[in-house]
């Protein structure tokens, strides 16, 4: 699902999901993960639907789950204990909210990235990339390819493989010599593609002379102008994060920053940043039905 976000410029998704991603690694106060957490989630639920809650209750939650039984069992740090084994290993509460911190972050830059491929299309990234690098923008598009390219071909290889009566046996044994196959049938067949795509490439003249591309998109005054906000709320992120107000330690004791003014002001900042283009896509839905309205 397209929103109005995803219709902008390239420099303006390019400049928001970079800064998302800087500022969800640099904040480890639960406010700012809190909202940071939330808002990925709520647009990549607005993007995708119901595949994105798919994705975290099945994949994601599993994952956070699985990093705060591992940092507890294993970390052992922290002084507040809540559970001694006869060998006299510790479970502590600092070691279980800090995996729980840990975890967040995981999991929030996933559902960040999930939006990012979901904005920032093949033709965005080579625009705002292949006029200067256009070697580096190709491979990188091509390797961001790669996962769901490989996907759909070990499906459609396992689904070949039970049309021919080839995966009709049971077992594990049997099961894990279906899936070695598989595997390499794709492998054979990435192989292939990349000599034909490299073969089609070198017979057009790829990277033999300046590169020229069609562009559809046109940076507009109100892109300069989303430019600008999102400069203006990093700033102030920026400061909130700098002035030592929205900083906490879990380890050996948790100690998280109380209320201030700034925290405030930094927080309800980071806030607004992060749910930007919901917020925006409210706000352009409200336009085009007053317009509607009128005519």
């Amino acid at each position: 699902m397209r929103d109005a976000f995803s219709r902008r410029h390239p420099a303006v998704n390019l400049m928001f999901f970079a800064a998302a991603a800087i500022f969800a690694m640099m904040f480890d106060h639960p406010v700012f993960i809190g909202i940071s957490f939330s808002a990925a989630l709520a647009y990549a639920v607005k993007l995708k639907g119901k595949a994105a809650l798919k994705m975290f209750f099945c994949a994601l939650l599993p994952l956070l789950i699985f990093v705060v039984l591992i940092n507890t069992i294993f970390a052992g740090y922290g002084v507040t204990v809540l559970y001694t084994f006869a060998s006299g290993k510790r479970i502590t509460l600092e070691s279980a909210v800090c995996g729980g911190v840990t975890g967040s972050l995981v999991v929030t830059m996933l559902l960040w990235f999930a939006c990012f491929n979901e904005v920032v299309t093949e033709d965005k990234f080579m625009y705002a990339f292949g006029g200067r690098m256009p070697n580096t923008a190709l491979m990188l598009l091509m390797v961001f390819r790669f996962v769901p390219l490989y996907k759909r071909q070990l499906s459609e290889t396992l689904s070949a493989r039970r049309a021919a009566g080839l995966a009709q046996s049971s077992g594990r044994a049997a099961e894990l010599k279906n899936a070695c196959a598989a595997v390499s049938g794709v492998i054979t067949r990435a192989l292939e593609n990349a000599i034909e795509t490299a073969d089609s490439m070198k017979s057009r003249g790829y990277g033999s002379g300046r590169r020229t591309s069609y562009s559809r998109f046109t940076f507009s005054p109100a892109d300069a102008v989303m430019i600008i906000e999102i400069l203006v709320l990093s700033a102030v992120i920026a400061a909130g994060k700098l002035s030592g107000f929205a900083e906490a330690s879990y380890n050996p004791i948790i100690e998280i920053g109380g209320f201030s003014a700034m925290l405030a002001v930094s927080a309800a900042a980071y806030a607004i940043f992060c749910f930007f283009p919901i917020i925006y896509d409210f706000a352009e839905d409200i336009r085009w039905n007053r317009l509607y309205a009128k005519t």
